[in-house]
């Protein structure tokens, strides 16, 4: 795990799931930080130079590691390319599978909803860069780019139609609301309706965003919620349920926070809107 502070008013939590009993989320928030603040192994890093970009390696090694030059790191390699190079797709959801038996590489790449192809496949780009610099020879990976604008992904097992939830990061701005409660009545009202609509969406996307006015006159609540399109909408709801649970647990009274996992994301901001004007809203009306 790490804390990571890229701006000054936000603090960036990187959880690995697989080495974190669950118990600990149910801890306090001033314990839970406390916890964080431990020995945090390099295998599991919150960026590779590029601040934008956060990824986990296979962190307890368990896929194993492959030999440069081998069959499963030709296969890598062809497998990202027509992930970043396939112009064919403009709903932001790549998958492939390439190789045989034990040398076969399933990879998966997504964009967030409000991104268009062109920028899409740019990012993925980018994102193949930093995560094979960032977990060379490594069999499993994954990693966000651009403040999550595209996923990458990689591995020798089958990865499509699982709802992972983990390895996961957090983020959330230091600031905290005015009139609390009913701020945080009000984040975790707009992100379960977005939840149930979100749910609904199809093989190819499953994003939705919004707003509501917050407490005070002057705020507005914007949220985005969004999963890989390969689940099922049960997993897509327990996947983002999950997440909303968390936000009371990480990040209760914040004017802003976002939880990254592998099968689902969510976020909401008020100092702006995040998201491209484009992406078709779900809005409420006071």
């Amino acid at each position: 795990m790490l804390i990571h502070m890229s701006k000054p008013s936000i603090i960036r939590l990187i959880v690995s799931l697989s080495t974190i009993n669950m118990s600990i989320l149910s801890l306090s928030p001033l314990s839970f930080l406390f916890l964080i603040i431990i020995l945090f192994t390099s295998k599991a890093k919150a960026d590779n130079n590029d601040q934008k970009f956060h990824y986990f390696c296979d962190q307890n090694n368990d896929r194993g590691n492959y030999i440069t030059g081998s069959a499963y790191d030709n296969n890598l390699k062809f497998a990202i390319m027509h992930l970043t190079y396939n112009s064919k797709i403009d709903y932001g959801f790549y998958n492939t599978n390439y190789g045989q038996n034990n040398d076969t590489v399933n990879a998966i790449g997504i964009c967030r909803g409000d991104i268009n192809p062109q920028d899409c496949r740019k990012c993925l780009i980018g994102s193949k860069f930093n995560l094979t610099q960032a977990c060379p020879n490594k069999k499993e990976a994954i990693g966000w780019y651009e403040d999550e604008k595209c996923m990458l992904r990689y591995s020798d097992r089958s990865i499509m139609g699982l709802n992972e939830i983990g390895p996961a990061y957090f983020a959330w701005n230091l600031n905290n609301a005015t009139m609390a409660d009913q701020f945080n009545i009000l984040v975790k009202q707009l992100l379960n309706d977005l939840r149930s609509k979100a749910i609904n969406g199809d093989s190819h996307r499953k994003y939705v965003v919004g707003k509501m006015p917050g407490p005070s006159s002057d705020q507005t609540i914007y949220g985005l919620v969004q999963c890989t399109p390969d689940l099922s909408g049960p997993q897509c709801d327990d996947c983002l349920l999950q997440s909303i649970a968390e936000v009371s647990r990480c990040c209760s009274n914040r004017i802003g926070a976002r939880i990254i996992r592998p099968s689902c994301n969510l976020r909401f901001e008020t100092s702006y809107q995040f998201y491209q004007p484009k992406a078709k809203l779900a809005s409420h009306l006071p």
